[in-house]
């Protein structure tokens, strides 16, 4: 009977051990500066699956990790304090959206204001009434290239502002590498001769190759889950670490990557 007990008592223990070992797991998502592991001396990457037990190196006070776990959540890697030998702060998720139609001018400087991701393309709805799209009356956008200003003319369609990031970063018939930078919205009427500036915001662009593989871990560690949640936790990871995107655009991007 003694024996029975011992074994169940042993069974128990490596079952327990084993489920620490899961939940003390994490997934890299995305490292900022450099973080190396001091046992191989390699630098970690995006993919890479780690134990919070496991000695790490932080190039500079300044070097961050996004991580995920399936079980814990999503975390901020940051270098450790004297209490703590690995710093895994919580992730922040937003529930803010930026989904609504725009009527008026402050729905418009509320919509972009902050930092403002364009992954591909956005079309956010605008009132018709307020903002008629036609030859004369249209939205346009400026910015600075190599210290040239450039004025970029938006489409629109079905009362919808579009922003197109390909089109923006189009100068002269040739296509530029997109990149961060203040961007300035304007509401033009021709006929009165008049230019009205209605936003002004951070824009972020960033490679769309690099944007797929660190979402698809945040999408693999969450695959059995819903799809809201998914979505969640996407555009929370978006929001804290590019900026915040337009829900409708942004399930039109994911879509594509079969979520």
């Amino acid at each position: 009977m003694k024996v029975f007990k011992s074994s169940i008592l042993a069974i128990l223990s490596i079952l327990f051990l084993s489920a620490d070992a899961v939940v003390d797991e994490y997934k890299v998502i995305k490292v900022m500066g450099e973080i190396i592991y001091k046992n191989s001396g390699d630098p970690m990457k995006t993919g890479d699956v780690f134990k919070a037990s496991i000695p790490l190196k932080f190039k500079t006070e300044k070097s961050r990790a996004a991580v995920i776990s399936k079980n814990k959540g999503r975390f901020v890697l940051a270098p450790p304090s004297e209490s703590k030998t690995t710093n895994l702060v919580p992730a922040v998720n937003t529930i803010s959206s930026r989904s609504g139609a725009i009527v008026n001018a402050l729905d418009m400087r509320k919509h972009f204001e902050g930092e403002y991701l364009i992954i591909d393309q956005v079309a956010i709805p605008v009132s018709p009434e307020t903002y008629p799209q036609n030859d004369h009356h249209f939205f346009f956008m400026s910015y600075e290239y190599n210290g040239e200003k450039i004025m970029k003319k938006l489409n629109g369609e079905n009362g919808k502002l579009i922003i197109d990031r390909e089109e923006l970063f189009t100068i002269d018939g040739t296509k530029v590498e997109p990149f961060n930078t203040q961007m300035n919205l304007y509401y033009r009427d021709a006929k009165a001769k008049e230019n009205n500036q209605v936003a002004t915001f951070e824009g972020v662009f960033p490679s769309e190759e690099l944007l797929k593989k660190e979402v698809s871990v945040i999408l693999e560690e969450y695959e059995d889950f819903e799809e809201n949640e998914k979505f969640k936790q996407v555009k929370g990871y978006l929001t804290e670490f590019y900026g915040k995107p337009f829900d409708p655009s942004l399930k039109d991007w994911l879509s594509g990557m079969h979520y």
